[in-house]
């Protein structure tokens, strides 16, 4: 959901507006990450139960006995994350392993609707024709998306609407129903936070952008410091685009753009980005991806 929702404020691609010198790091970087199985590992630690972004612990979860992870192995929600931050420069830093492994994935019945969605995203972009084999993964996704979408299952909808509008731009959207949110309620908050970040992705989008005026009130505040919101930090600078009574205007945009180049480089990964603005934290994979990477740039719909 991190990387859903920034994308909508950062609006620039590895593969479009990057220099090549800096392309060419980014890989660098990335390609550190490639696990033993041939996918890619999350940077943030090592224990997937301790990364900020819990898909990747939720994938290990979900997996079969009969497949037991290994630590060195990645993951297909590291491998989607990097095949997006890296987009048409993607095939340069994968090999036949990692291609074998999320064919392997999307074979396995067991595995849930999401992460075979992510790894059929990944096999698109490694330049494998065998994706074509996989199409009716976006059927089952689709099928899976509410009629309408609420409080309780709007995290579940954003994550999967924005996987699959990767897949199929032509995907139907459900409408968000309006909901509480007060900005002294952290969790009430992320969810406006995120609904007001991913509004492209409700059939009522211009209504959604106008819910949650006592949030949006609050957002100059909230991107004012970057060191004390966590992950509602984020949030909000990517809600900024979609909130229409926050009253903030383009210098509150360039500000928050460049404080946001105090959180570029970490330890062994000079081009990604980290979540925090001690520069001995980790970096972050989603993060990375949402500032450097564009959304829909492959159209799996499309039978090319």
């Amino acid at each position: 959901m991190l990387t859903a929702a920034l994308l909508a404020f950062t609006g620039c691609s590895a593969g479009q507006n990057q220099p090549n010198n800096e392309i060419s790091t980014i890989k660098k970087d990335v390609v550190k990450l490639r696990g033993a199985n041939g996918l890619f590992r999350m940077p943030e630690a090592s224990d997937y139960e301790s990364t900020l972004d819990v898909q990747a612990a939720l994938e290990i979860k979900s997996t079969p006995k009969k497949d037991p992870v290994v630590p060195n192995d990645g993951s297909v929600h590291a491998t989607y994350l990097a095949s997006r931050l890296l987009d048409t420069s993607f095939p340069d830093i994968t090999n036949e392993r990692t291609k074998q492994e999320l064919e392997r994935v999307l074979q396995i019945p067991e595995t849930d609707i999401l992460t075979r969605l992510k790894a059929l995203v990944a096999l698109k972009r490694s330049g494998s024709e065998a994706w074509h084999n996989y199409t009716p993964v976006v059927g089952q996704a689709q099928a899976n998306l509410p009629a309408s979408v609420t409080a309780e299952n709007l995290n579940e909808y954003v994550e999967l609407i924005d996987v699959l509008m990767q897949a199929d731009p032509r995907t139907t959207l459900s409408s968000l129903k309006s909901f509480d949110a007060q900005p002294g309620n952290d969790s009430a908050l992320s969810k406006a936070l995120i609904a007001l970040s991913n509004s492209m992705y409700f059939k009522n989008s211009a209504e959604v952008r106008s819910m949650f005026p006592a949030v949006q009130a609050k957002l100059p505040e909230i991107i004012a410091n970057q060191g004390t919101g966590g992950l509602n930090y984020f949030r909000a600078l990517t809600a900024m685009t979609s909130a229409s009574l926050s009253g903030l205007d383009s210098n509150d945009f360039d500000s928050a753009t460049q404080k946001l180049q105090n959180l570029k480089g970490c330890k062994e990964f000079s081009s990604l980005y980290r979540l925090q603005t001690d520069e001995a934290s980790p970096c972050s994979l989603s993060l990375s991806a949402a500032l450097i990477a564009v959304p829909g740039a492959y159209d799996l719909g499309a039978n090319k």
